[in-house]
């Protein structure tokens, strides 16, 4: 089945079978797998990300067609946030300084 639709109303996003564009779960150790199917997404990409917890961090990943990407919370350290303010969300704050 092909991603966008072969006709002039642009393209579709909604599959034709049962599985979502983008899954979330918890396994059985508490690494919380995100699925990414062809046809997801930034939007819903952004919308999922944003319900891990703020200590989460990427470990590995899996998959062909569709990807898994492993987060881990940061084992035993509390997210926490700045006093008095909200840390920043834009793609600067994602940033890494590389020495």
């Amino acid at each position: 089945m092909p991603i966008f639709s072969s006709d002039a109303h642009g393209a579709w996003r909604t599959p034709g079978d049962d599985h979502p564009m983008l899954l979330a779960r918890v396994d059985h150790n508490g690494d919380h797998e995100l699925t990414i199917r062809p046809g997801a997404d930034i939007g819903d990409l952004v919308a999922l990300l944003a319900t891990l917890p703020p200590n989460a961090f990427f470990t590995e990943h899996y998959g062909d067609v569709d990807a898994v990407l492993i987060f881990r919370p940061v084992p035993g350290r509390p997210a926490t946030t700045p006093a008095g303010g909200n840390p920043a969300a834009g793609p600067a704050a994602a940033s890494v300084i590389r020495p």
